[in-house]
């Protein structure tokens, strides 16, 4: 069973970023596709997968429930410094957000691959300010 129509407009997205960090080679769409593509790197390797989800503003932690399957199959790469295995996602009409899947977390990276120093994109709300209220003037 499909669950739509397939995404061209994105796949040729992702593969010209691709192909900005290096060698490219897509793999054929199909059941049980683990990667859609592969980036070849002098001295490494990347293996992608990409999804559509609804919006790009998401933690860490909705991401691991939202694309657990994904993430599952691709924990089943080996993990080595020379293989980054990565989750590209994506939203409609919008840029992509990149992740690398360690063997119990994710980390962010830059288009280049490079990792991002953690920041949330999801605002989170700071400690309540008091506001000092002006009282009236004293002429003393």
């Amino acid at each position: 069973m499909t669950r739509g129509r397939r995404p061209v407009r994105t796949l040729k997205r992702a593969l010209e970023i691709a192909e900005k960090r290096g060698t490219v080679q897509p793999y054929q769409q199909g059941p049980g596709l683990i990667c859609n593509f592969t980036i070849i790197i002098p001295g490494s390797m990347a293996q992608v997968r990409f999804k559509r989800v609804a919006h790009l503003r998401c933690s860490l932690q909705w991401l691991e429930r939202e694309a657990a399957e994904e993430l599952a199959g691709l924990r089943l790469i080996a993990s080595s410094g020379e293989i980054s295995r990565e989750l590209w996602i994506c939203a409609p009409n919008s840029g992509f957000r990149f992740f690398r899947i360690c063997d119990s977390s994710l980390m962010e990276l830059d288009h280049d691959g490079r990792p991002l120093p953690f920041r949330s994109p999801v605002p989170v709300p700071g400690p309540a300010r008091a506001v000092a209220k002006k009282g009236p003037a004293t002429g003393i």
